[in-house]
Order: C-alpha cells, then sequence, then structure tokens
C-alpha cells in the first residue's frame, strides 16, 4: 500500500498512522502538488462527514457566567462548526508548506498573545473525550498489569484549572462514583471513594493520572504547554474561520497545528482552536500522547470559564470534614 492511497489518507487524517508512518507520509505532501491536491480533495469528504457527525452529536449551550462550585455537574461544550474540521488541518498546514494561503500574522507571535490571553484569564474546566486509543505492545501491557492497578478511565473526565499549577481531575468509576485528584500549588492530593484522602508535599504526587505528565507537558499548566510549542514543535497558523462573516454571532475562530520535531518528547501533534480577538482557547487537540503504556488521541474542550473560589482546588471542598488524612 503506497503512502498516498485512499486508504493511507484515511489512516493519517483518522491518526491512526505510527510516528514513523506518519513521518514518511507527511514527506509524500510534500514531495508534489498532484500529491497536496489528491490529499485535499479526500481531506474535504473526510471533514464533512466529521462535521455533519459533530453537529448531530453535540448540543448548544448558552453562555453562562455564574461560578461552577459543585464538580458532579458535567457541562456539554458549546458547539464550533469549525471545530468540526480539525481533522483537515494536515491538508492547510501541506497548504502552507507549499507557500499557499500565508497568513501575515506570525505563529510565533499568536504563541505570544495567547500566553497572555492565558495568564489574564479566570479558572478554566475542560471535558476530556479520547478519540482513540493505541495498545501497547503485549509485553508492555504484561509487565504494566504486574506493577499497578488500571487507572480509571480519562474519557469524559472534567479538568479544572488555576494558574500556579493548580487543578482538579474528576473521573468516573465504573460504579458511578468519582475518583478525584488535584493540587492547590501547596499540596497535592487524591480522593478516592473510600479510604483516606492522601495528600504530600510533593506537587508532583498525584498529577501521573493527568496525560502530558510523562512528557513534560502536563494538561493543567496551558502556559508551559504553550511554551513548550515554540521550542520542540513546528508550529503553522492557520487562515481565520469565520472572519468576514459579520451576522455570525461567533467570535472568528483560528487554528494553530504544531508537529513535534524529531529528538523531542510529547504528542506527534498539537492542534489549538481559539478566539482571535480574546485569544480564549475553546479546544485542544492531542495526536499520539504518551499516557502510561498507552498512546492517545485526545480532545481538551472548553466547557466554563469563571473564577471557582479560593478554596476550589483545596482537597477539603471535596470531602467530608470526617475523613481521615494521610500524609505521604
Amino acid at each position: 500500500m503506497t503512502s498516498g492511497s485512499p486508504e493511507q489518507i484515511w489512516r493519517y487524517l483518522d491518526g491512526e498512522m505510527s510516528a514513523d508512518e506518519e513521518s514518511q507520509f507527511q514527506e509524500w505532501l510534500r514531495a508534489s502538488s498532484d500529491n497536496a491536491r489528491e490529499f485535499a480533495q479526500i481531506t474535504l469528504l473526510h471533514d464533512r462527514l466529521r462535521t455533519e457527525h459533530l453537529l448531530d452529536a453535540v448540543v448548544s449551550s448558552a453562555a453562562h457566567e455564574s461560578a461552577a462550585t459543585a464538580v458532579v455537574v458535567r457541562r456539554r461544550s458549546r458547539p464550533l462548526a469549525f471545530l468540526g474540521s480539525l481533522a483537515a488541518a494536515g491538508a492547510v498546514l501541506l497548504l502552507l508548506w507549499l507557500g499557499i494561503g500565508r497568513t501575515t500574522v506570525s505563529a510565533a507571535s499568536e504563541l505570544d498573545r495567547l500566553l497572555r490571553a492565558q495568564s489574564q484569564g479566570p479558572d478554566k474546566t475542560y471535558e476530556i473525550t479520547v478519540e482513540r486509543v493505541a495498545a501497547p505492545s503485549p509485553r508492555h501491557t504484561e509487565r504494566d498489569q504486574e506493577h499497578r492497578p488500571p487507572k480509571p478511565s480519562i474519557d469524559g473526565a472534567l479538568l479544572h484549572i488555576r494558574q500556579g499549577n493548580q487543578f482538579v481531575l474528576v473521573r468516573q468509576l465504573p460504579n458511578g462514583q468519582q475518583f478525584l485528584t488535584g493540587c492547590n500549588g501547596q499540596v497535592s492530593w487524591a480522593i478516592r471513594p473510600e479510604g483516606p484522602v492522601r495528600v504530600s508535599q510533593d506537587l508532583s504526587r498525584f498529577n501521573r493520572d493527568v496525560p502530558g505528565h510523562e512528557q513534560g507537558m502536563p494538561l493543567f499548566d496551558v502556559e508551559h504547554d504553550l511554551e513548550q510549542l515554540r521550542t520542540a514543535y513546528d508550529v503553522q497558523l492557520l487562515p481565520v474561520e469565520n472572519g468576514d462573516d459579520a451576522a455570525s454571532e461567533q467570535e472568528p475562530t483560528r487554528l494553530i497545528v504544531a508537529v513535534k520535531k524529531r529528538g523531542y518528547r510529547g504528542p506527534q501533534r498539537v492542534e489549538i482552536a481559539y478566539a482571535v480577538r480574546s485569544g480564549r482557547i475553546h479546544q485542544w487537540r492531542f495526536v499520539d500522547m504518551p499516557y502510561g503504556p498507552e498512546r492517545l488521541t485526545l480532545r481538551l474542550t472548553l466547557t466554563d470559564e469563571a473564577h471557582l473560589g479560593p478554596a476550589f482546588f483545596d482537597h477539603a471542598t471535596h470531602h467530608a470534614p470526617d475523613r481521615t488524612i494521610a500524609e505521604e
């Protein structure tokens, strides 16, 4: 099967290629304009199908102002039509590589602007969606099962974040109960439905369940992640979406696509969808993100942006006062 066969193009768009296959495929994309046209035609079809699926699956939510103080309420993300085209980023990125559709704003300056916007914003809540899981090798699986229990699923989890490496990760166990881990910038903690609340002065003690921590790109530290893109990734800025639509109530949006350089750790590709004027990041997408023995393709979709209160990231906010505290 050749690198540019329709089957391979669909595998690339669905994130089913290994790192080596993806590298070879990108070389094929850059080889000629004929390859670009073939890729673009299939990408348009793929994008249209994905957009229709997302629009059917996602229910529109109204803008909200009140702070979220309970972690049991799960908000659905507001639909953004352009998010359906995230998988088509490779096609536009290819056109940029070929010198077509260049923008006057540099990717570096936009990263700087996004950094400033994140440092000034309120607390944020993201919903994590796992699109794909690349299974580990059988040998790796056996070794992992011998030394650690399985993690609760990250799919559907809520991640609340605040500046200063503060976060609360809320995951659902199979029985419907919640398992919380977090950090308030002074101590890290973990709360299972039963047993003591575990607390540690080591701020990294309980961040292992947040994707990206193994690669120095933890999802709760947005500013650090943006800095990492500047250093370890080739970053491209794509054209503004719905920028000329004066009737649209949505702020014009833009997509940044970053492909990892050789020799660096982290996911193979990162996509950031954000509002042009405010710099508000609506969605992150990570392709081939290491997570324990697995490699994930996952999305973080912004569901809320509000001040959660001074004590929200303290463990005591999330458990009964009579729970036993075990310091580690």
